[in-house]
């Protein structure tokens, strides 16, 4: 069942930057920052979740266009067709420091009792970059989590930050982190080349180079897979430069939810020509009056 962020903070879809920063603090004061069992912590992540949405007044104009479900998988945004996706980074401290100004819980509550305000950002975005990030196939397949770099906005140091990689990322995803200063980085997912395979959704294909006679007569190929199975795969049909063979079930894990269910492979195939046509002539014709007929 989806999810709609406004119910998640009890707010009406015409909530002001300032009721959802409300929102935020009721949360805070629900769940506190300390450990919970897993239900608990489970509902105080998606309550972050949706504050980090709505109050981005982007992501929350996608919400409310599109729902989660879309908003997660990829829009298109403009003209040019540009996807955009979101994807929650997964730490709340990181979410409460950009409101509170620390990661300490208590830091409002000191300044409350102090009768100081504690630092609040309401919706502020100082800065948005984008940084690509280059993944493996084998780190979209399993899931991983991805130490980065991230320039500080002095723009002469660094900073590190681990982000999670789930399973059946789509190409050309792109990651919001919200960082403690307001700036918010966008990581923009790019598929590294692999050795056997390219992705096309979740499907992997692999290109095999075959000779004259393993295109007339038949081959039998061996396919390594991402999870490190080998299949031996034979094909004794005639090959033709637009014949695929498709391997069920053994391709990308399905991003989201589904993420049990897997693409296929896909297997095509480049013929080599031989130079060598009277070679090519004796494989493709039976007798020597055929022959005589291909050279004429």
């Amino acid at each position: 069942m989806d999810i709609d962020y406004y119910e998640v903070l009890d707010l009406k879809r015409t909530a002001s930057d300032f009721d959802i920063l409300n929102a935020f603090r009721k949360i805070v004061h629900k769940f506190g920052m300390e450990k919970m069992n897993e239900d608990e912590t489970n509902c105080r992540l998606i309550a972050f979740e949706a504050y980090d949405v709505l109050s981005n007044p982007f992501w929350r104009s996608i919400h409310d266009q599109f729902g989660i479900g879309p908003m997660k998988l990829g829009v298109y945004v403009d003209k040019k067709k540009d996807i955009r996706r979101y994807l929650y980074h997964g730490d709340i401290f990181a979410t409460y420091k950009s409101v509170y100004g620390s990661t300490n819980p208590y830091t409002h509550i000191i300044a409350m009792l102090s009768k100081r305000k504690a630092t609040i950002n309401v919706g502020i975005r100082l800065d948005v970059k984008k940084i690509p990030i280059n993944l493996t196939l084998n780190e979209v397949f399993y899931g991983a989590s991805k130490k980065v770099d991230i320039p500080e906005s002095d723009g002469r140091t660094q900073c590190f930050t681990n982000l999670k990689i789930p399973k059946g990322l789509p190409a050309n995803s792109e990651i919001v982190h919200n960082l403690t200063d307001g700036r918010t980085i966008i990581f923009i997912t790019n598929d590294l080349p692999h050795k056997h395979f390219v992705r096309s959704g979740q499907d992997l294909i692999s290109t095999h180079t075959v000779s004259i006679e393993e295109m007339l007569y038949g081959v039998q190929l061996i396919v390594h897979t991402l999870d490190n199975k080998q299949l031996r795969v034979k094909i004794t049909q005639v090959i033709t430069p637009s014949y695929q063979k498709i391997i069920r079930g053994e391709g990308m894990p399905a991003y989201g939810e589904n993420c049990e269910k897997r693409g296929d492979i896909i297997l095509k195939f480049k013929i080599q020509i031989s130079h060598d046509l009277s070679l090519i002539q004796k494989m493709i014709c039976k007798t020597p009056s055929e022959i005589e007929d291909f050279q004429n």
